[in-house]
């Protein structure tokens, strides 16, 4: 506590005498208490909301990796079940194995990498949540995920539209359980697509931000 004196100054005025001056002490006891700065919590917030909303964005994104990777999976699987070891006596062109036609050969390794592209993606996302990026640097890693993200897109969609087109020109019952198989398989990696699309965004999302930090 510190004591200070201040002096009180009183003027009267009156109609019979001049103007008079007194001066009366006033102690008074105050505490000298901080100013707070206007900039004093100002960091902290902007911190832990930038922090908060990088992670979302990172949740985000390994949860679309994820769903990518299963339906890349079921994708492949749906056409792999159909591989059987063809004989010499039934091996004829509407054959029930799906390497018989490039179209489907062509889906069913489209799927194979989407697969194993997610995959390391989901791998590296997991990492970089609990070692914080220890396996590629942070800029290097939003151009690779933005490119390859595109060519995985559209090698996705391509895939499913030559698919497409081979499931509406077979109409033959030897391959009915392959075409079934395919309307399956196609239905995945076009969801695959759709669900990479919105990770590619969320790519080109983190490298816009990149160029305005």
């Amino acid at each position: 506590m510190k004591e200070q004196k201040d002096h009180v100054v009183v003027i009267t005025y009156g109609p019979s005498s001049e103007g008079s001056v007194t001066a009366s002490p006033v102690s008074q006891h105050t505490a000298s208490v901080p100013t707070p700065s206007s900039f004093a919590y100002s960091a902290t917030p902007s911190i832990s909301r930038f922090s908060s909303r990088r992670a979302s964005v990172h949740i985000s994104g390994l949860v679309l990796r994820f769903i990518t990777l299963v339906l890349c999976f079921v994708s492949a699987l749906s056409l792999a079940v159909n591989v059987r070891r063809p004989s010499r006596r039934h091996l004829t062109q509407n054959s029930s194995n799906f390497a018989s036609y490039p179209e489907l050969l062509y889906c069913f390794g489209v799927s194979v990498t989407g697969f194993a592209y997610t995959c390391l993606q989901t791998f590296k996302g997991v990492c970089d949540i609990t070692h914080r990026g220890v396996l590629i640097s942070e800029p290097l890693s939003d151009y690779i995920s933005f490119i390859f993200d595109q060519v995985i897109c559209y090698l996705l969609v391509s895939s499913s539209s030559v698919a497409i087109a081979w499931i509406q020109h077979r109409n033959e019952d030897a391959v009915k359980t392959l075409k079934n198989s395919s309307i399956v398989s196609v239905s995945m990696s076009f969801s695959a697509f759709l669900v990479l699309t919105l990770s590619s965004l969320l790519s080109g999302y983190k490298l816009c931000k990149r160029f305005m930090w």
